[in-house]
């Protein structure tokens, strides 16, 4: 599957976003959020009718019939605002959407990078309760679909 990747020669400071990816796995598939630092972000998962953009509130098309909002406080994209020196400043690399057409996830997308706050949409065929796991060395929110 596409994945990204923060591109620098230095560990990624807390909360970037380094790598999404998603692949299937017998009887469920998969989503996996990497971040820098020791930690991912406390995150948020919920089901919406329809996944929009922080802070422009646009509908975020995604494939699927079901969708999930996956809200990471403490999440984000570029450290360019948080950085006293700009050549410091480090950006996610990686694509913003992921068109995984897998059994049940069809589509993962990042719907906003705002304050702090980094959302992302998913498109689900069916709706089924996502397991989460949260893991370390590195940073990672996992999140498992089981069909």
């Amino acid at each position: 599957m596409p994945s990204g990747a923060v591109v620098a020669d230095k560990p990624a400071p807390d909360g970037l976003l380094v790598r999404m990816s998603a692949a299937s796995h017998p009887g469920y598939d998969r989503l996996v959020l990497e971040f820098g630092g020791d930690k991912p972000p406390a995150h948020e998962l919920r089901w919406v009718d329809e996944v929009r953009h922080d802070p422009t509130d646009r509908p975020v098309p995604l494939r699927g019939k079901h969708f999930l909002l996956i809200v990471c406080d403490g999440g984000t994209l570029d450290t360019t605002r948080v950085e006293n020196d700009p050549s410091e400043a480090r950006r996610y690399a990686g694509p913003d959407r992921i068109a995984a057409d897998l059994a049940l996830l069809k589509e993962v997308a990042i719907a906003g990078d705002f304050e702090a706050v980094l959302s992302f949409g998913a498109g689900l065929d069916r709706k089924v309760e996502p397991r989460v796991q949260i893991l370390s060395s590195p940073a990672r929110i996992v999140i498992d679909f089981h069909g």
